[in-house]
C-alpha cells in the first residue's frame, strides 16, 4: 500500500513536474515569440532609422553636391571669364612678342651684315698688315743690303772721283752741245751715244765720241719726252743700240742728277744676241746723259734683281725680218700687238704698212701674204724693239687713214722713212 502510495506520489510529483515543464515550455515559447516580435520591431526600427539615416545622408549629399555644383558653375564662369581675359592678354603679349621678334630679327640681320662686313674688313686689314709686314721686311733687308752696297760703292766712287773730275769739263762741253740736238726735217739731227755689249765698255761709253744719226720730225706728234723731269727712280727706259741706232738696250733708273742733267742707271743684261723682250737681270752701274734715252718701258719685277719686259696689247713693235740669222744690216717689219704673251699660243700681232706721203704714218696692211699672225713663245727673238707711236683719228690731215699710227721716226731705220733733206749735226 505504501509502495502504491509512493508510486502515486511519485506519479503525482512526476505529473506536477511534467506540468511545470510544459508550463515552462509554454512560457519559453511565449518568451521566444515575444522576443521574436520584439526583435522584429527593433529590426524594423533599425531599418527605419537606417533608411532615415540614409535618406538624411543622401539629402545632405545632394545638398552638398548641389552646393558644389553651384560653386563649380560659379567658378567655371569666373574661370571662363578669367580665361577669356587671360586669352586676350596672351594675344596682346603674343602680338608684342611677335613685334619684338621681328625687331630683333631685323636687328640680327643688320648685325649679321655688319659682322660679315667687319669680318671682310678684318681679313682685308690682316692681309694688308701681312703684306705690309712682308714688304717692310723685304724693304728693310733690301735697305740694309743697299746700305752695305752703297758704302762699298762710296768707297769705290771716292777712288774714281779724282779721275772723273778730269773728265767732267769735257763731258760738260758735250752736254752743252747735246742740249741743242733736236729731231728736224730741215736742220737738226738726233745723235745717239755708242756703247758696247760687255759691262766694261758700257761703263766707259760716256767717254767715246758719239756717232751722228739724223732723223726727221714726225708730222703730227712730238716724241721728245726724254727731258730730265721725265725720269724717276725705279723706271726702266730704252736706250739706242749703236749697231743700228734702234732703242733696243734697257736700263733701270737709279738716281736723277738734275743739276748735271744726267741719270744714274743700272744696265739690264740679257743674252749676247739682240733681245728686246723676256727676263733681264741687273747689270753694271753708270751715268748717262738724259738725251741718250728713247722712251720708258713697262716692266714687271720677277725677283729682287730681275725684271720681265714683254710686248703689251696696243703697242707697236718692230720685228726682225730675218730673225734667225741676225746679220746686219737688219730688215724690219712693223706690227701692232693684238694680244699679250701666252705661254701656249704666244703673241698675236697685226702687220703695219707705211702710208705714202707722210714721214712715219703706218696702217694695218698685209705683209708677206699675211695680215695677222701668232708669234709662238719660243720665237720671241723675232721682236727687235718697241716703237713709240700715237694712234691717229684721220682728222689730222687729208689722206691720213683713221685708226692708223704715227711711229717715232727715231725708232725707225732710215730706209723706212720718207726721204727728206736734213742736215747732220755732230755732237
Amino acid at each position: 500500500m505504501m509502495e502504491q502510495g509512493s508510486i502515486e506520489r511519485f506519479m503525482t510529483q512526476v505529473t506536477e513536474q511534467a506540468l511545470e515543464v510544459i508550463d515552462l515550455k509554454r512560457q519559453w515559447k511565449e518568451y521566444e515569440e515575444a522576443y521574436a516580435s520584439m526583435e522584429e520591431t527593433v529590426r524594423k526600427h533599425v531599418l527605419e532609422a537606417k533608411k532615415k539615416e540614409e535618406e538624411s545622408d543622401m539629402k545632405h549629399s545632394l545638398e552638398t553636391h548641389v552646393m558644389m555644383l553651384a560653386l563649380e558653375m560659379q567658378t567655371e564662369e569666373e574661370v571662363a571669364k578669367k580665361h577669356e581675359e587671360l586669352k586676350k592678354e596672351v594675344q596682346v603679349k603674343k602680338q608684342e612678342l611677335e613685334a619684338r621678334e621681328n625687331e630683333l630679327k631685323k636687328r640680327e640681320d643688320e648685325l649679321e651684315v655688319k659682322r660679315k662686313s667687319l669680318e671682310v674688313k678684318e681679313k682685308n686689314i690682316e692681309e694688308l698688315m701681312r703684306l705690309h709686314d712682308e714688304t717692310m721686311k723685304e724693304e728693310t733687308t733690301e735697305i740694309e743690303k743697299r746700305n752695305q752696297k752703297q758704302e762699298a760703292e762710296a768707297r769705290e766712287i771716292e777712288g774714281k772721283r779724282h779721275s772723273l773730275e778730269l773728265k767732267e769739263k769735257e763731258l760738260e762741253e758735250r752736254e752743252e752741245r747735246a742740249k741743242s740736238r733736236k729731231r728736224s726735217r730741215d736742220e737738226d739731227c738726233l745723235t745717239r751715244k755708242k756703247h758696247k755689249h760687255d759691262a766694261k765698255e758700257k761703263e766707259t761709253a760716256s767717254d767715246e765720241d758719239p756717232e751722228p744719226y739724223c732723223c726727221p720730225d714726225a708730222d703730227f706728234n712730238s716724241f721728245n719726252n726724254n727731258t730730265i723731269s721725265s725720269f724717276a727712280v725705279g723706271q726702266v727706259w730704252a736706250l739706242y743700240d749703236p749697231s743700228d741706232e734702234m732703242p733696243r738696250y734697257y736700263a733701270r733708273i737709279r738716281k736723277v742728277l738734275e743739276p748735271k742733267l744726267r741719270v744714274g742707271i743700272r744696265w739690264l743684261e740679257s743674252k749676247p744676241v739682240p733681245i728686246a723682250c723676256g727676263e733681264f737681270k741687273y747689270g753694271d752701274k753708270t751715268t748717262s746723259s738724259h738725251l741718250m734715252f728713247s722712251h720708258e718701258m713697262h716692266h714687271v719685277r720677277t725677283g729682287k734683281k730681275t725684271v720681265s719686259i714683254n710686248p703689251r696689247k696696243g703697242e707697236t713693235w718692230a720685228l726682225f725680218r730675218d730673225w734667225k740669222q741676225h746679220k746686219r744690216p737688219y730688215g724690219y717689219d712693223f706690227v701692232q700687238i693684238e694680244s699679250e704673251l701666252d705661254s701656249d699660243h704666244g703673241v698675236g700681232v697685226a702687220y703695219l704698212g707705211r702710208v705714202e706721203g707722210f714721214t712715219s704714218v703706218y696702217e694695218l696692211a698685209e705683209q708677206h701674204g699675211l695680215l695677222k699672225m701668232m708669234i709662238p713663245s719660243d720665237e720671241m727673238l723675232r721682236f727687235s724693239h718697241r716703237v713709240p707711236s700715237f694712234k691717229l683719228t684721220g682728222d689730222e690731215k687729208k689722206g691720213v687713214p683713221a685708226g692708223s699710227f704715227e711711229l717715232d721716226p727715231a725708232a725707225i731705220p732710215k730706209d723706212c722713212l720718207e726721204p727728206l733733206k736734213v742736215k747732220q749735226e755732230r755732237v
